[in-house]
Parts: structure tokens; C-alpha cells; sequence
């Protein structure tokens, strides 16, 4: 459980997209090399990740957004600078989104990975039964494991 990492729930919004907030504040983290390890390799990664799917979902490139959110930008002009570059989405669309998102449920060997990479959750509740958003906010404690 990492409850001292200064990351936002991926729940969080800006301008409707969802995990755009925590994924500043993960690519910030790494520049400053403050991101624990554990999250450096999935960090605007390609695939079901929810970096890549927000990479997929706006079409943006990974290393061009990279450099946009380390530039010295608020977040307001990150959302800007995503906003003129990525494909663009009605308000319908993103929260089709984020509703495909959250019906989401790994198949048997990404449920198994989850089980292992999520002990402590896994202790109380099977993680191939959340999806990804109650997943990383119980991992981090916004959201009690009970």
C-alpha cells in the first residue's frame, strides 16, 4: 500500500478526462525521480494500463505529452495543450470512457497478476472483481479495504 505517494485518485477528472490528473502528477513524480519504483514501469505504457488507456482513447504520444505536462505548466494548461492535441471527444464520449473502463474485469492471467501485485487487497477481497479505479484506490487507502 503506498498511502504516502502524493498521487491523485485516477478517478479525478480534468476537463472530463479521467486519470488526466493522476497522470501528470506520476510523469511530475518521475522527472523529480520521487516515483516509487513500482509505478515507473507501467508509466505511459502502451495496453490496458490506464496510461495507455488514455493514450489510445486521445491519440496522443507518449513522449510528446511527456514533455507537455514537464514543461512549467499549470494543470489547467496541460489540459489545454491535450485538449488541442488529442482526438477530439464530446463530453458523451469520455464518459463512455471512463463507463468502459469501469466494467472492465481482467481475463484468468492478468486476474492472477493482480492477485500477486495486490497482496494486501487480496487479503480482504478478490482483485479480479474491481475494476482498476476501486483496485489502485484501495491499493493507496482512499477507499477502505473493510
Amino acid at each position: 500500500m503506498n498511502k504516502s505517494i502524493p498521487l491523485r485518485s485516477p478517478r479525478q477528472m480534468l476537463g472530463g478526462y479521467v486519470f488526466l490528473p493522476r497522470l501528470i502528477d506520476k510523469v511530475r513524480l518521475h522527472a523529480k525521480e520521487k516515483l516509487p519504483q513500482e509505478y515507473v514501469g507501467n508509466l505511459l505504457k502502451p495496453g490496458l494500463t490506464l496510461d495507455g488507456r488514455f493514450l489510445t482513447f486521445t491519440g496522443l504520444d507518449a513522449e510528446e505529452l511527456r514533455r507537455a505536462i514537464l514543461e512549467p505548466k499549470t494543470n489547467e494548461e496541460v489540459l489545454a495543450w491535450v485538449e488541442c492535441h488529442a482526438k477530439p471527444h464530446t463530453k458523451i464520449e469520455k464518459q463512455q470512457w471512463i463507463a468502459e473502463i469501469e466494467v472492465y474485469r481482467p481475463d484468468a492471467e492478468r486476474a492472477q497478476w493482480r492477485r500477486e501485485a495486490y497482496k494486501e487487497v487480496a487479503a480482504k477481497v478478490d482483485p479480479a472483481t474491481l475494476n482498476v479505479f476501486d483496485l489502485i484506490d484501495m491499493d493507496e487507502g482512499r477507499v477502505s479495504l473493510k
